[in-house]
């Protein structure tokens, strides 16, 4: 029966041939991937696409207050400004109708 160091030994020499085996797989699919793109004409912009950019950027969120004497905007969101801390908010308050993206 072998001993512990021979078993660890054994142990780092399959890791190591593991960690090569998946390196050379990923290589070959790697060139796969890029040899179907080219036959297909794929660009990497395709491939990745601006929707998947789109979910990873939060959106702005819209304006809610604005400061009259400054024109300051707060969304509502997170700690209030000091402008407005402290104050009523509903008179800071912007029209609906003056909302961002409506």
């Amino acid at each position: 029966m072998p001993g512990l160091k021979e078993l660890l030994a054994q142990r780092e020499a399959l890791q190591q041939e593991l960690e090569q085996a998946r390196q050379q797989e990923a290589d070959r699919a790697l060139r796969e991937i890029v040899a179907k793109m080219r036959e297909y004409k794929i660009s990497l912009q395709e491939l990745i696409g601006t929707r998947a950019h789109a979910r990873l950027v939060p959106p702005v969120p819209n304006a809610k207050y604005r400061d009259p004497a400054t024109g300051a905007t707060w969304s509502g969101r997170g700690r209030a400004p000091q402008w407005i801390a402290d104050k009523n908010r509903d008179d800071f308050l912007i029209q609906p109708s003056l909302f961002r993206n409506q």
